[in-house]
């Protein structure tokens, strides 16, 4: 049912414009399934952009009908989508250097230090918030594959790698807020305040970061 509403839709919408125009959502939404999410101020996807924000109804309608979540934010310039629950499972690493970013993320942005909705946050910080959840800094490898894995998805952006400390310069975009929720910052906070020492190695942290593994992302990677 909803696929002939949405076909419907396109059909009206290519009557009031042009069958190049339709063919232009077309190719927006085959964008979208492959990067996940498109930027106002990236180059090479304004245009997608736009055709979102001029078909904000009509988008909605066609992800909602294969079961994903459909997000658009004006004030930070992106829209985007996510499956509702058929997402594929990260690595412990990433899925924790996620959670911690979006912690950071908040906290940068409730003292006001973002860019167009962006904050960049010291890599530091975060292998030092590793280490208090899970007792140990992870390797320096592991730390930039992990990273790596969230650029990829579409999540933050790398910059220069400082040559000192072999670690990239980060940068933490807005959508972290639609990837991960409130529920999974508050779990991480459970662990974080039931961390002590002694535990490094112990129940407290490992059966936690063991529950993190079912945090899901989108299959398709955002290159």
């Amino acid at each position: 049912m909803t696929s002939e509403i949405v076909l419907r839709e396109l059909k009206d919408i290519e009557a009031k414009t042009s069958a190049d125009y339709a063919d232009s959502l077309r190719n927006t939404a085959a964008y979208l399934l492959q990067k996940q999410w498109v930027w106002k101020g990236k180059r090479g996807q304004k245009e997608h952009f736009k055709l979102c924000e001029d078909n904000l109804a009509y988008f909605n309608k066609l992800f909602d009908g294969l079961d994903m979540g459909w997000y658009y934010d004006r004030n930070f310039g992106y829209a985007g989508i996510l499956p509702r629950g058929s997402g594929k499972q990260l690595d412990i690493t990433s899925t924790l250097f996620l959670l911690i970013l979006r912690k950071m993320y908040d906290a940068e942005a409730s003292m006001g230090r973002t860019e167009l909705g962006c904050v960049t946050p010291p890599t530091v910080e975060l292998l030092n918030q590793y280490e208090h959840v899970r007792g140990e800094m992870p390797p320096i490898t592991e730390t930039n594959n992990a990273l790596e894995n969230l650029r990829k998805k579409g999540i933050i952006e790398l910059g220069i790698k400082d040559p000192d400390t072999k670690l990239h310069e980060l940068t933490v975009l807005p959508n972290i807020t639609r990837v991960v929720d409130q529920t999974y910052v508050g779990m991480l906070n459970r662990f974080m305040d039931s961390y002590t020492p002694e535990s490094a190695f112990g129940e407290a942290v490992f059966e936690g970061t063991d529950d993190l593994e079912t945090l899901e992302v989108y299959d398709d990677s955002a290159e």
